[in-house]
């Protein structure tokens, strides 16, 4: 599953979440893991589709109050309630890397 999840990683320009179960979980979090251990340079739009239900299923907040995750970590977490609002970030996201590339 590994090889899998890391060229789907290496490969995006960003994520786009949806609810989900364990799998999906394991995907959000393999794509924080690299982002913040380094393995990709690139801190792609992370964006998760129904505030209420990943608010509710994981406390993004204890993750920075323990140290887990920094507060740049927590920044790649864009929470949106719709597709309209999913497509919007996500292409603010991916113009973001773009600037980030030419400079």
């Amino acid at each position: 599953f590994f090889t899998r999840k890391f060229w789907m990683c290496y490969k995006c320009m960003g994520l786009v979440v949806a609810p989900g179960g364990l799998g999906t979980c394991d995907e959000l979090f393999e794509l924080m893991t690299l982002m913040q251990t380094g393995k990709i340079k690139r801190k792609l739009p992370v964006i998760l589709i129904g505030k209420q239900f990943w608010k509710a299923c994981i406390n993004w907040e204890a993750f920075v109050e323990y140290g887990m995750i920094s507060e740049e970590d927590a920044s790649q977490l864009i929470f949106v309630d719709t597709a309209d609002e999913a497509f919007e970030a996500l292409t603010k996201g991916i113009e973001r890397l773009e600037d980030d590339a030419i400079v």
